[in-house]
């Protein structure tokens, strides 16, 4: 071998090396933007967009495999506008079957076929070589994330993938502690039963809502909210049905309101309703359309039609002179009891 040819040999290892330095720094900006998320929706959104902005990839998508341990993923996905077409769900039979059981990462460029299932429809025409990295949630299979090229000589099978297996480890690690983060988060703040946003939560928000009121001077509303007869569905059928009455009154609460409205459980079968920009007049017509939506949903339980009756107290930060979250809270609780003492009294049969 001669000196040109051993020069440039020295000149292609260095470019290799200083190729590879590069791909090595970029994969540590990545741990370290993804590392400390404690949202599912933000995670997978970043990794995404850095993945396509970083490291010059034509598509990223996710294919997630339909099973319960994956719930949670595919409720975040379907949530996102920015993945809206970036992932698709999959049955685990063609999700195995496309990645031929391997737990590492699959290139290839010839038998494309393969990753239809993987693939979303749009994407089909145009890729000429894929990588799929397997995603684990918890050691457990849970999907991959797919990376593509409309050259076909980018993810080659049998190519070298150890980039794309370290990518696929620590991706799956970081997912598997956001997702048990998320879940203890949720855990923390829920009501157990209804899976709204529980007392201590609604305290602290309403708190943060007042302090808005008062750098903003926007207007804050509250709905109190309490079952008219829930003593007489449990007497009658039962504290089961009871719960199950509770958990459908959520349900309807979450169908009736916009999405900046804040729903919570603040005891037994009383709730508050946090309503952002809206005065005396929108909390009205919010507590009515509740009460409407109420009345044309009644729980179904066996053959029974069982009406949700509901007394709803509103009051607006309008209507304070110095507004807090106590004296808000008061004056819906106020407002609820003079409504319920209202009602007529149904007559004993």
């Amino acid at each position: 071998m001669n000196g040109s040819q051993q020069m440039s040999q020295l000149e292609a290892l260095i470019a290799h090396a200083r190729k590879n330095e590069e791909i090595a720094r970029r994969m540590f900006n990545l741990e370290v933007a993804i590392l400390n998320i404690s949202s599912v929706q933000d995670f997978l959104e970043l990794l995404h967009a850095h993945l396509r902005e970083h490291f010059g990839i034509d598509e990223v998508w996710y294919a997630i495999i339909d099973k319960p341990a994956t719930q949670t993923i595919r409720a975040t996905l379907e949530k996102s506008d920015k993945l809206d077409a970036h992932w698709r769900t999959v049955a685990a039979v063609d999700f195995h079957a496309a990645m031929k059981g391997a737990r590492e990462p699959v290139l290839d460029h010839c038998e494309l076929s393969r990753f239809r299932p993987l693939t979303p429809h749009r994407l089909r025409p145009a890729l000429r070589s894929i990588a799929s990295l397997p995603l684990l949630l918890n050691g457990r299979l849970a999907g991959s994330l797919n990376l593509g090229a409309y050259d076909e000589e980018r993810y080659q099978a049998g190519k070298e993938a150890f980039f794309l297996h370290q990518l696929a480890v620590k991706v799956s690690l970081c997912l598997s502690s956001v997702v048990a983060r998320e879940k203890i988060e949720f855990l923390a703040t829920r009501d157990p039963l209804t899976h709204l946003r529980n007392r201590r939560e609604m305290e602290e928000t309403l708190e943060h809502e007042i302090s808005r009121v008062h750098r903003h001077g926007s207007p804050l509303a509250l709905a109190f909210l309490d079952c008219d007869d829930f003593k007489k569905i449990n007497d009658e059928y039962g504290h089961e049905t009871g719960d199950q009455y509770l958990q459908h009154l959520a349900n309807l609460l979450i169908l009736a309101l916009r999405k900046t409205d804040l729903a919570f459980r603040f005891a037994g079968d009383e709730f508050v309703i946090l309503l952002p920009n809206q005065d005396e007049e929108g909390a009205a017509l919010i507590a009515e359309r509740i009460s409407e939506c109420f009345r044309e949903n009644p729980l179904i339980h066996g053959s029974h039609r069982i009406p949700v009756k509901a007394s709803i107290g509103t009051a607006a930060t309008t209507s304070l002179v110095e507004p807090s979250g106590r004296k808000l809270l008061k004056l819906a609780d106020e407002r609820l009891y003079r409504q319920k003492a209202n009602k007529p009294k149904v007559a004993p049969a």
